[in-house]
């Protein structure tokens, strides 16, 4: 039994003295032959680079767990969660975390070669329009006339059309500037009134003010798109449709790596910032503590949801969503639940309820 064996088979041992894992002889001989194999390499793109918002894949790539299901992990940072799709589909990874409305459009327009979603990381758009605390504006219908900015190749702006629509307002009355500056020059450009709103996440928007040493409150106001589209989901785990037709065994590995760093975080979010600025030391643990905290706040929709269960999505919703996003964005065509969402990867439910968790 080579070392990596040896340790696998020692850690089955110790979680069945706590009650987790019954470690038999037969567990602990299949622990034995899973450390023998090779693992299979998988190139996995990320939304951005490494933060508070994805650090339980860290947590999860530290804690073993993908190595457990025989896989070596390959991280590559983003370019931003609305590009994951396209590059899955033009670059070839494996696996991708970004946002699943990216998805529904390249299933539309390359049907056959989209990457797939498996778990469902954002039960709710992440997406806002920022505005300065004292802007005048403080409804949708507000915003004609004015200016809104933000990055290319930002979800918000990506998913504008889709907001206006379902909010009445003509997208055409709205002045709509791409600036690829980072936060500090974005929330200066809006400051300095050149600019009415930005486009963003809140808790990216949020992390460059506490960057700062400012108060968010104090700094900026928020217009919501999950308030406007409640069918909207986020982020998502996606894989290519290469690897859940030829290698379904590792996908479905992957789902489950991922889904226990994600119950991990959840139930103690300082470990995945520990991993986190063990990874990437620059990383300021205060801010990134807190966009964490946003994100599960805002966008994986809060205690209620969590508790419920993450990782699953609601056929209705997908379908809304997807008559929406080809209607607003006239898509060639609208594709189906099944095309974006697979659920057969997704662990029992049990296994994506996380001890009771307290945002703090």
């Amino acid at each position: 039994m080579n070392r990596r064996a040896l340790l696998i088979a020692a850690v089955l041992t110790v979680l069945a003295a706590c009650g987790q894992t019954p470690a038999t002889p037969e567990t602990q001989e299949a622990a034995a032959d899973a450390a023998a194999k090779p693992l299979r390499k998988v190139r996995f793109l990320l939304n951005s680079g490494f933060s508070g918002a994805n650090a339980w894949f860290l947590l999860a790539d530290e804690r073993g767990y993908f190595r457990r299901e025989g896989i070596e992990i390959e991280f590559t940072p983003g370019r931003g969660a609305f590009t994951a799709a396209g590059r899955m589909v033009g670059e070839g990874f494996d696996v991708g975390y970004g946002d699943i409305q990216a998805v529904y459009e390249q299933a539309a327009t390359v049907p056959g070669k989209s990457p797939v979603g498996v778990y469902m990381m954002m039960d709710r758009s992440p997406s806002v329009i920022i505005l300065p605390a004292r802007s005048p504006v403080r409804s949708a219908d507000q915003l004609e006339g004015r200016t809104i900015t933000g990055h290319a190749t930002d979800v918000a702006l990506n998913t504008f059309a889709q907001y206006a629509k379902v909010a009445g307002v003509d997208p055409a009355s709205v002045r709509i500037g791409t600036n690829e500056g980072n936060w500090k020059e974005l929330l200066a450009l809006m400051d300095s009134g050149k600019t009415d709103a930005l486009f963003g996440y809140l808790s990216t928007s949020s992390a460059a003010v506490r960057t700062a040493g400012q108060d968010v409150g104090g700094r900026l106001r928020f217009l919501r798109y999950s308030e406007m589209l409640p069918d909207f989901y986020g982020s998502v785990v996606m894989v290519s449709p290469k690897l859940l037709r030829e290698e379904p065994a590792i996908a479905r590995g992957l789902v489950s790596a991922i889904n226990q760093g994600v119950i991990d975080t959840l139930c103690d979010p300082d470990a995945a910032i520990q991993a986190l600025v063990k990874r990437d030391p620059k990383q300021n643990p205060v801010v990134e503590r807190g966009r964490l905290r946003d994100t599960m706040i805002e966008d994986m929709g809060g205690v209620d949801m969590i508790n419920r269960g993450v990782g699953d999505v609601e056929r209705p919703r997908v379908l809304a969503a997807l008559k929406l996003t080809a209607e607003a964005r006239k898509l060639p065509r609208t594709p189906t639940v099944e095309e974006v969402f697979e659920r057969g990867l997704l662990p029992p439910l049990e296994e994506r309820q996380p001890c009771p968790v307290h945002l703090r």
